[in-house]
């Protein structure tokens, strides 16, 4: 028989609410999830979703009207199937809401579903692996509709990449205060270095360089909380982040001091290389770590701690900047490095000493003069 199609009860703060537009015409062919209208409700236009199969018999309102909730606005039949008079009550039906068997088990009611959902909603999350019970319906009395489910997304387990990574991460910020700062970095010199130097280096083996040469200056950033004691660390070990398929690892460059600019970016490519194909040597553990987002065009950022490590350094992308030179104006290129320490072991003082004694190293013509190309 005919069945209606009736303004469902959105949750709105009013009873009544405009129909936007019929997306349906008399003798149109309907499927289970297809759009029947918008309606306008004092909060959003929402799509009206049909639970039925088969053909519009006829319209009951016009677009532009005001309707209220649990007018009937459509019939959907069999074509050629009478409608009901006006005057007949008609039976409210919620569209989305699932009407339960009247077959029910043996000596039981009938069956319900424990979640209240469309047919298109169950076959998209069926289709998706989606749990419905976990998901917040926006249909009538809460009823899950197909666009609560493809609101969702895409849904796979985390690999073990992604959940060591999840572990690490979390660890860091529960157990260790972070906090963070920063210093805006003239590069000319460092460019003009980087230009003499054969086989060519990147903007982050320069910073990776840099560092190195001044945290052989701060022991006190080379360390490690390990209960009540402090653990200072000798040697110069850097971890370069490295963006893989799964997720971000850390390759160590050991003993970054006593290389050359040249070594350090020979070493880098290398290890790099061997991280994004899988093949990531076991080896000592960093003392520091670089992450470097600036060749994604990131002005700044702070990065998390790499535990057990207590610094990080975060480096932006190169810019030129426009700073007042005299009674001129020049374009410096420029990056900024962002510290993220642990406030534990480091404190700001520290941590801006340090961040000066790189600034003051990468701006210095005879720091890098001084190195061995």
């Amino acid at each position: 028989m005919a069945t209606p199609i009736v303004v469902p009860d959105a949750g709105q703060t009013t009873d009544e609410l405009l129909l936007a537009k019929w997306r349906v015409k008399v003798g149109d062919e309907v499927e289970v999830g297809d759009f029947l209208c918008d309606i306008e409700t004092d909060k959003a236009v929402a799509e009206l979703e049909s639970y039925l199969a088969g053909h519009v018999l006829k319209l009951m309102a016009e677009e532009g009207d005001t309707v209220t909730t649990g007018q009937t606005l459509l019939w959907i039949g069999d074509p050629g199937e009478p409608v009901p008079d006006a005057a007949e009550p008609a039976v409210d039906v919620a569209v989305g809401a699932r009407t339960p068997s009247s077959a029910g088990p043996a000596g039981g009611g009938p069956t319900v579903d424990a979640v209240t959902a469309s047919p298109a909603a169950r076959i998209a999350a069926r289709e998706r692996g989606i749990d419905l019970s976990t998901l917040e319906g926006s249909g009538p009395d809460g009823c899950v509709v197909k666009r609560d489910v493809l609101a969702v997304g895409r849904v796979v387990p985390l690999s073990p990449m992604r959940r060591a990574i999840a572990a690490r991460l979390q660890e860091s910020v529960r157990e260790a205060p972070q906090f963070h700062a920063a210093i805006e970095v003239d590069m000319t010199a460092a460019l003009a270095v980087r230009e003499a130097t054969e086989p060519r280096v990147t903007i982050n083996d320069l910073i990776v360089k840099a560092a190195g040469d001044t945290l052989a200056e701060f022991p006190q950033l080379r360390c490690r909380l390990e209960g009540e004691t402090i653990r200072y660390l000798e040697e110069v070990n850097l971890g370069i982040a490295v963006s893989v398929e799964d997720g971000l690892v850390v390759p160590v460059l050991t003993g970054a001091d006593q290389l050359t600019l040249a070594e350090v970016g020979e070493r880098s490519r290398g290890l790099i290389e061997a991280a994004r194909a899988g093949r990531l040597p076991a080896g000592a553990s960093s003392t520091f770590t670089v992450s470097n987002l600036g060749m994604f065009g990131v002005k700044w950022f702070s990065a998390i701690l790499n535990p057990p490590e207590a610094a990080i350094l975060a480096v932006g992308a190169l810019e030129d900047r426009l700073v007042l030179n005299g009674a001129e104006v020049a374009a410096i290129p420029s990056l900024t490095l962002v510290l993220t320490c642990d406030h534990r072991v480091i404190d700001g003082q520290l941590a801006a000493r340090f961040l000066q004694a790189l600034k003051a190293r990468v701006e210095s013509p005879d720091a890098w003069h001084a190195l061995p190309a």
